[in-house]
């Protein structure tokens, strides 16, 4: 299991890249999007734990990490 301050980072970079999101889609969550805009939040959700929990490596490293899913 992660720990504390991972976690803590993982929330952070949650919260940040779902609310630039919400705010580049308004309405997201509300009608025929949501769906839609709830795999993307999830996707967002993964990408937070990835970069927290793989710190240490370089960008291309983990943007191949990310694609790998």
């Amino acid at each position: 299991m992660a720990d504390e301050s991972t976690i803590e980072n993982r929330v952070y970079l949650f919260k940040d890249l779902a609310a630039a999101y919400l705010s580049a889609n308004p309405g997201a969550l509300h009608g025929e999007s949501r769906a839609t805009a709830l795999a993307a939040l999830a996707d967002l959700a993964m990408v937070s734990c990835a970069v927290a929990d793989n710190e240490e490596l370089e960008g291309p490293a983990l943007a191949a990490l990310i694609r790998k899913g």
